[in-house]
């Protein structure tokens, strides 16, 4: 519903010690060392018991989006990036999101390093980041099919801290969604934390206006 944030409904996401690997720079992986391969499939494991997804979305409109970068939507909402005024050309509406992992596994990580179980806790980490990568690739496949059902196209993505939008804006992301309760905090210098989070703005663009 326009104008109004939701809480997302997410599973925990599968983590494949593969992927832990090739995000590791190994290229060959008949090659990895067994006890390396076999830290990365506990890794994973422990990771998939670690993650509590939570999320929150937001539905607005756009109202105007000038040629010098700024995005204005509903409730006073304004962004400042010429590379998001372009991403948004044409967009009548915008997803506005907000995606943590939850602070368990980063917690476990840093006891690995403190434990000097550095290959772990590197693991570990990188078994994190894939995990938040595939919450993100469902979310998007949902709304992008919600999107289609409507007749419009969703963009990828786009983050403050990307190209040149500031990442000071984080503040006016969060701000958006009002006196909600948020999964994710930002710092006074918009860290997010926890810090297995990411936030962005999708836009909706009528499929007519691609034609």
């Amino acid at each position: 519903m326009l104008g109004r944030s939701i809480e997302l409904t997410l599973d925990r996401p599968h983590v494949a010690p593969d992927l832990i690997l090739r995000l590791q720079k190994y290229k060959k992986l008949e090659a990895v060392p067994a006890q390396v391969r076999e830290a990365a499939q506990a890794m994973a494991a422990l990771a998939e018991t670690l993650v509590e997804p939570e999320g929150r979305l937001l539905h607005l409109p756009v109202r105007r989006v000038e040629a010098e970068g700024a995005v204005i939507v509903s409730d006073g909402v304004r962004f400042q990036s010429r590379a998001l005024a372009r991403l948004l050309g044409g967009a009548t509406e915008i997803f506005l999101i907000l995606l943590t992992l939850g602070p368990k596994l980063e917690n476990r990580a840093q006891a690995l390093m403190g434990e000097e179980q550095f290959l772990e806790a590197l693991l570990l980490d990188t078994a994190g980041w894939a995990a938040m990568d595939a919450l993100a690739k469902t979310l998007r496949g949902r709304l992008s099919a919600e999107a289609r059902a409507r007749g419009m196209l969703l963009t990828h993505r786009m983050a403050p801290g990307y190209a040149d939008w500031g990442l000071e804006e984080q503040r006016a992301l969060f701000s958006a969604f009002g006196e909600d309760t948020l999964p994710v905090q930002l710092t006074e210098a918009c860290v997010m934390l926890p810090r297995k989070s990411i936030s962005g703005i999708y836009g909706l663009i009528p499929a007519t206006t691609t034609a």
